[in-house]
């Protein structure tokens, strides 16, 4: 995106059709004061609104096409919602977000009290006693082409609920982020349903008083992790609400890019040990669960703790025998030699210890920093401000400290966060690592950490092939 002058972009402004709906809308959004912006990207101009999300802001571009799908819903005062693809409609005092049906919408639509409907959701409640809303007939499956409801009982003591899934609403299938997500849906997918409905999912609540982002943010996570969990356990659905674009993105954009070789593929020379491997595939092979691929490398550098640490502890035990001082009628020096070989679980010394000794035994300290800075992202991630409270930091410019300890405390630490683990059986508890947070969406260089680890350690374990 090019960074051009003030009169460049008022020239390009007055190059647009007076009928261009942007113009109309930077009207709108500057008599509500809502900040926008036009920047040139070649070769045309842009628009940009910024949105309120809490304390933050979510910056949006708006096409010809957007800005004129904004008016014709009389440009509602919303805010979005944490890192989510959410919105509080002030004005209506409604919460709308996009849900992603990992069970697949068939089974959604199967659900009883599913209903077809022909108008929109925001105005069913003002609809006609004689208009008529569709009840699905009994084995019937609705189509691609048909909008439907999921309206929930209320509950005695909170009547004035109102929770509903089904088509999002044509105020919400303008401002959701879906069609703008990475990624391509084909042109029928992008179509609108009749009236506007969007062709996804949503979970829509009203009923409620509330106008603040924060108390908004609150009652969208306990309601919708409350109604998707019991879903669940009676239907067997998959729901979760999706993630916002700029979270998708922040996550992708921590991804490091791997150098190719550009030699043709040969024959392997090496075999890998099987169980770790194993391991290490159902991380590659849990990419967007942050947490889930974090463990997954972890597991791998476990499964080698009891090598290593043996390794280490027999080159400690060595050293303290062979010191001339070492007098086998001392008890004091008998004492150390205890300590020295007592252990827990498989190997010995405490986990940190442990993983402290298997990383020092697959990398160098060069090794870690060669990695760290020949990637600008990683760099930054680990230099900056630190994202994720509680780890410690790496300091790659500093040779005076010992880098492989730092970085195994990191890693460790991370752990202790996502399992919620008491460090080393002690007393103090940490706080946990939530799934969906801004700390697991800053994950993607920690986990590329333990993912370069865990290859080092599989190199280091591995042996001829033998055929």
């Amino acid at each position: 995106m090019a960074d051009e002058s003030s009169d460049f972009i008022q020239q390009k402004k007055a190059e647009l059709n007076e009928n261009d709906a942007r113009l109309e809308l930077e009207k709108r959004c500057t008599e509500r004061g809502i900040e926008t912006a036009w920047v040139w990207q070649d070769p045309t101009i842009r628009f940009r609104i910024a949105f309120p999300n809490g304390r933050n802001k979510r910056w949006q571009f708006a096409s010809e096409k957007t800005a004129a799908d904004f008016l014709s819903i009389d440009f509602p005062d919303i805010t979005y919602l944490g890192d989510f693809d959410a919105i509080l409609l002030k004005d209506k005092q409604t919460i709308e977000a996009y849900v992603l049906m990992n069970s697949g919408i068939s089974r959604m639509q199967d659900l009883p009290g599913v209903r077809k409907i022909g108008y929109s959701q925001m105005e069913l409640s003002d609809l006609d006693e004689d208009v008529e809303i569709e009840q699905k007939p009994s084995g019937s499956r609705l189509t691609m082409n048909d909008a439907w409801i999921l309206e929930f009982s209320p509950t005695p003591d909170r009547p004035d609920l109102r929770v509903e899934l089904g088509s999002a609403s044509r105020e919400f299938s303008v401002f959701s982020e879906r069609y703008r997500r990475r990624g391509t849906f084909r042109a029928r997918e992008r179509e609108p349903l009749p009236y506007g409905l969007g062709r996804f999912c949503s979970i829509r609540i009203s009923g409620i008083n509330v106008t603040r982002h924060d108390e908004a943010l609150d009652i969208l996570n306990r309601i919708s992790g409350a109604v998707f969990f019991e879903l669940d356990l009676q239907y067997g659905t998959d729901l979760i609400l999706a993630p916002s674009e700029t979270s998708d993105r922040a996550r992708l954009g921590t991804r490091v890019q791997q150098e190719k070789a550009q030699e043709t593929p040969r024959n392997p020379q090496n075999q890998y040990p099987e169980k770790p491997l194993s391991l290490y595939w159902y991380g590659r092979g849990a990419s967007g669960l942050p947490l889930l691929e974090y463990l997954a490398y972890y597991q791998v550098l476990e499964y080698f703790f009891p090598s290593f640490s043996h390794r280490d502890t027999l080159t400690k035990l060595r050293n303290e025998l062979l010191d001339p001082r070492f007098r086998p009628d001392d008890d004091s020096n008998l004492v150390r030699i205890i300590n020295l070989t007592s252990g827990t679980g498989k190997g010995f010394g405490s986990e940190r210890e442990q993983l402290r000794s298997t990383i020092s035994g697959c990398v160098t300290e060069d090794h870690v920093r060669d990695f760290v800075s020949g990637n600008s992202a990683l760099s930054e991630h680990f230099s900056g401000k630190q994202k994720i409270k509680d780890v410690a930091n790496l300091t790659i410019a500093d040779r005076q400290n010992d880098l492989l300890t730092s970085v195994a405390n990191r890693v460790y630490e991370i752990r202790c966060r996502i399992v919620h683990a008491k460090e080393d059986g002690g007393k103090s508890s940490v706080d946990l690592l939530l799934p969906f947070s801004r700390e697991a969406e800053a994950l993607g260089p920690d986990i590329e950490l333990v993912k370069f680890l865990a290859q080092k350690v599989l190199i280091t374990g591995a042996s001829r092939l033998r055929l």
